[in-house]
């Protein structure tokens, strides 16, 4: 069943992913406002542990194509050197806590704020691998932390580097979330891993990122705005973008994208919407989850597997 194709006229998901507490302090206010000018509703993931990205250093030698990646990109000039510094020889800021007033902005201006993991870089790094006790570990603190900054209970979580276990995904079960966005894929679904059945409902990211296109796809703002316009479905599409690039330097681009979608006759939804639309419908259909790569991103990815493909 394509469900994005049955069920919907296109729309667009915009998922945010905030990585770094550079990218919380001013990728998010910078997106806050070009989505308030469109009148877009966005679904913000924030992790609610500290900063350590410094540590993706170690990328370099276990993961094939990072460093050219990292070259396509820009990584100094998207992440700064301070940035880069955390959890090496700088000690990592706490993201969401620490950010608290960013937060209620988010969601006292009509979005959604869920979780992107505690550590982004340790659990994108180590997930895969990670037994039930740790798993567990790191998601009560993110909830926990999600609690006590915003005074209720999180409805949604996006997993950092789109890696996911079993674990994971049975707490989010047992926590009741409406949804979570683990994954690459092509429409929303139940997840199957490793012979299991979860009743969360994923939502996965159906569209390429920025940073796997660039220097691929285009190496201009116009160019890589007719790419991603080129990929889109007259059903559902749901779009990851990066408070490091699109709420840095490539604003434009989103920007752009956003008025030619909108002229096209797009319109725009928060995951959180979407997802409570098709849990009303209860025609969700299961597919399972395997790992994968995808173009332009080094290193595996949790994906949705549809048969024939």
């Amino acid at each position: 069943m394509q469900m994005n194709k049955a069920t919907w006229n296109k729309v667009i998901g915009v998922k945010v992913d905030v990585d770094t507490d550079q990218g919380m302090k001013k990728g998010v206010p910078v997106l806050l406002a070009l989505f308030k000018k469109y009148g877009v509703r966005a679904s913000f993931f924030v992790p609610m542990g500290k900063d350590h990205t410094g540590r993706t250093v170690k990328r370099v030698f276990t993961r094939k194509g990072f460093l050219k990646k990292a070259g396509r990109v820009g990584v100094l000039s998207t992440y700064g050197i301070k940035t880069l510094m955390y959890g090496l020889i700088l000690p990592g800021p706490e993201i969401g806590p620490k950010n608290r007033s960013i937060l209620e902005r988010i969601t006292a201006e009509g979005h959604e704020a869920g979780i992107h993991g505690l550590d982004h870089v340790y659990w994108h790094d180590h997930i895969k691998h990670l037994g039930r006790e740790r798993t567990e570990k790191e998601l009560d603190r993110a909830f926990t932390a999600y609690k006590e900054a915003l005074g209720k209970s999180p409805l949604s979580f996006a997993a950092p580097g789109w890696m996911i276990n079993t674990h994971a995904i049975r707490y989010f079960d047992a926590k009741g979330l409406v949804y979570t966005s683990d994954t690459r894929g092509f429409y929303p679904f139940l997840p199957v891993l490793a012979g299991e059945r979860f009743k969360t409902l994923q939502v996965p990211s159906t569209l390429p990122t920025l940073d796997e296109t660039v220097g691929i796809a285009g190496t201009d703002q116009t160019a890589l705005r007719d790419y991603f316009f080129s990929l889109l479905t007259g059903g559902l599409n749901i779009l990851t973008v990066h408070t490091e690039l699109e709420g840095k330097h490539w604003t434009g681009f989103l920007e752009s994208f956003i008025q030619k979608t909108l002229e096209q006759g797009y319109t725009y939804s928060p995951l959180i919407d979407i997802a409570t639309e098709l849990r009303s419908r209860h025609e969700t259909p299961s597919s399972e989850i395997v790992y994968g790569h995808v173009e332009g991103r080094a290193g595996e990815v949790s994906c949705q597997r549809i048969e024939g493909r």
